[in-house]
């Protein structure tokens, strides 16, 4: 979250902080941001893990677990005494809502914080999730399943605008999952295939008691995104492990599975990718997702780094409006590096009309072309830090910017093609490997008279590596924008 979010709120409360406070079951987490006369700027973001489920018994959180939250609640309220209660706003989620004993622990976080403690329903989690993730990737017509797995319930917001149409929260978290099925002498293998058979059955049945979006899901078209730690545990265990390269797929999951149930694999020992603290918990995680993704029968589902305290910025002062946060957030980057406005323009108009002329070979999308225009917008970036080496510096910088509405791999393409704007485009995707957005190798020979008419080149090939999904996107954009830019120079 950064400056790119614009905020319609009071025009008094510029220059002030807010504060989001996200109390799971698995850990807390702090959201500070300040808001400015362009949006929103991050201040800082803190996360501990406390798992308050641990040791549920008899519907009642246990003494060492409210010790271990009401600890971290005393560390976040120090951060906090810059923020005025009117701006601070403290979430919970399933443990809470599930304890019998939850108004002990609310009232003793509410005398530490000073101010109101909410313990808000499963549908609202899903809705503040879903909220979060449109308003960061930006509103699609495309539908999207938004899941979020934290460590007591799993909840589910299904939609294609700023708010969901469907949400839908089931009791099944891996803290609670760790606890039932893997705890200690229980045989690995065993534990997991109890814990997925749990988790299938859970989603069955409440499938069957709430209808939540019937064969919608199966559209082709359907995008995915998990949310959670735990989404972002597996896609760095199947990165690492070459298992996927571009979010977890069903046959990832596979041979995941099969490394912790047939290879033995002792996850307590750690694994490739796996965080330590993520260790305890994650076999259960892995058995809720792979549940989910047999039930719901999906293709893909990739990470965003974003939570339902993101959702309740964007509730406070976005509301429903469905402004295209990357518009804003390219705009900000414009203003901050002190762009050269006319010379975008210039070859932001070249580069479209060399799309348009040659679409019918690219058969490109919307996407490419608005990926081809921002970075059109944004290739000189780079000449407010040096002249020399621009183009590295502008993708430095455009590859670890935070802009809302961009995925990580759309990020990467992006710094891709302005680093690639000059010299070889090969080496371009070195900027974006690291970023798990480059796969497979394409090689187009020089014997394509419709390629060379477009790029001029007099090399025997140009080879461009990128993530399989998204590769015609950004070639596309590529030879387009380097044609541009040429072009540009000559006319001027």
């Amino acid at each position: 979250m950064s400056s790119l979010i614009r905020a319609s709120g009071d025009p008094s409360d510029i220059g002030h902080l807010w504060a989001v406070l996200d109390l799971g079951s698995n850990s807390f987490h702090l959201l500070l941001v300040k808001l400015t006369r362009d949006g929103f700027v991050l201040q800082e973001r803190l996360k501990e893990k406390v798992q308050l489920l641990a040791g549920f018994e008899e519907q009642k959180i246990s003494e060492s677990a409210q010790e271990r939250g009401l600890a971290c609640l005393r560390r976040f309220a120090q951060r906090l005494k810059p923020v005025s209660s009117a701006h601070t706003r403290v979430l919970c989620t399933c443990a809470l809502r599930l304890a019998d004993n939850a108004s002990v622990f609310v009232e003793a976080a509410q005398e530490i914080l000073r101010v109101p403690v909410e313990v808000i329903t499963g549908d609202y989690e899903a809705e503040l999730v879903y909220r979060g993730v449109a308003h960061h990737l930006g509103v699609d017509p495309v539908e999207r399943l938004v899941i979020d797995i934290g460590g007591g319930s799993t909840e589910f917001g299904f939609g294609n605008g700023a708010t969901p149409r469907a949400t839908l929260s089931v009791v099944m978290g891996c803290v609670a999952y760790r606890d039932r099925f893997f705890a200690p002498g229980v045989p690995q293998a065993e534990g997991y295939v109890a814990a997925k058979n749990e988790a299938l059955a859970t989603l069955k049945q409440k499938l069957s008691i709430q209808d939540f979006v019937g064969d919608d899901l199966l559209s082709a078209d359907l995008q995915v995104f998990g949310t959670s730690g735990t989404l972002e545990s597996i896609d760095s265990v199947l990165r690492v492990n070459g298992w996927s390269r571009s979010g977890v797929t069903p046959e990832g999951l596979r041979r995941l599975e099969s490394a912790i149930v047939k290879d033995r694999w002792v996850v307590e020992s750690g694994l490739p990718g796996l965080a330590p603290d993520r260790v305890d918990i994650f076999p259960a995680g892995v058995a809720i997702l792979s549940a989910c993704v047999e039930t719901f029968r999906l293709k893909r589902c990739q990470f965003v780094d974003v939570s339902l305290m993101q959702g309740v910025i964007y509730e406070q002062f976005v509301g429903d409006g469905r402004a295209d946060m990357r518009e804003a957030g390219i705009e900000d980057l414009m203003t901050r590096y002190a762009v050269d406005r006319a010379q975008s323009e210039r070859v932001v108009r070249c580069a479209l009309t060399l799309f348009a002329q040659t679409s019918d070979w690219w058969q490109g999308s919307m996407r490419s072309e608005d990926l081809l225009r921002w970075a059109a917008m944004l290739h000189e970036l780079g000449m407010y830090i040096s002249p020399k080496h621009y183009h590295r510096h502008g993708a430095y910088v455009v590859k670890h910017a935070q802009l809302a509405g961009f995925s990580a791999a759309h990020q990467g393409v992006l710094a891709l093609l302005i680093r690639g704007h000059r010299r070889s485009i090969c080496n371009a995707t070195r900027c974006v490997r690291r970023r798990g957005a480059c796969t497979g190798t394409l090689a187009i020979n020089s014997d394509s008279s419709r390629l060379l008419g477009v790029c001029s080149s007099s090399s025997s090939s140009l080879v461009v590596t990128v993530d399989a999904e998204l590769l015609r996107d950004a070639l596309t954009s590529a030879v387009a924008l380097a044609t541009s830019l040429l072009s540009s120079v000559d006319n001027d």
